[in-house]
């Protein structure tokens, strides 16, 4: 929807403030957070980890399913080698289908759930910022203003998720390309659209004297 942001300074130039690390800010699963096990370290038990930008590994959205994998985004570090290696892991991903009916992100979840170590590494961020849903997306209305596109913020993309099931998938394509095309005008071509809309509101008042002429004529 908006190709002119960066992504270095629509997210990663202020981690701190466009992300966060305490999932109870928005817990749609309502995970347990943080942890209580008596064995665990202060990081573990802590929920935002060390609170700092620089510990972060993975970012994710959540929308009203819990954690969405539509656009997320991995540091290259020790950890996420790790995390990848058990993420994609046939006995996570592939033995579970059957439990997992989102496969790789319900396998995050578990991860995310039940490995101690897994989240003083991952900040979510609000969905809007890299993962905006159309109405029929978490609720057919579309009015949700933590998940669903809001054209007056300018959201940076628009994901059309599930509109295979029931829904116009080019349809709603073609409505936010055109969107974005006319939202993302350069100067000359608002202007061109502001004359044109001046004397689109002028016609109907020069039909309208030309229509009493006709009839003064007449009469």
């Amino acid at each position: 929807m908006e190709p002119t942001y960066s992504l270095q300074s629509h997210i990663f130039s202020s981690l701190t403030s466009t992300t966060y690390r305490d999932i109870n800010t928005y817990n749609p699963l309502n995970i347990t957070h943080p942890l209580s096990l008596p064995y665990l370290d202060p990081l573990s038990l802590s929920p935002s980890g060390d609170n700092s930008s620089s510990s972060i590994n993975l970012i994710i959205p959540q929308d009203c399913s819990g954690f969405n994998l539509g656009s997320f985004f991995m540091r290259r570090s020790v950890w996420s080698d790790r995390i990848m290696d058990l993420w994609w892991d046939p006995v996570w991903y592939e033995q579970k289908h059957m439990e997992w009916e989102h496969k790789e992100q319900d396998s995050l979840e578990y991860m995310y759930i039940h490995q101690p170590w897994v989240r003083p590494h991952v900040a979510f961020i609000p969905q809007r910022k890299v993962n905006s849903f159309p109405p029929g997306a978490c609720g057919d209305a579309g009015d949700d203003p933590r998940v669903h596109y809001q054209e007056r913020d300018r959201d940076f993309l628009v994901n059309m998720a599930g509109c295979e099931w029931g829904r116009d998938c080019w349809g709603e394509m073609y409505k936010y390309r055109q969107l974005s095309n006319w939202l993302n005008r350069s100067r000359w071509e608002k202007f061109k659209d502001w004359v044109g809309d001046l004397f689109t509101r002028k016609e109907p008042e020069v039909i309208s004297e030309e229509s009493k002429s006709e009839e003064n004529q007449g009469t």
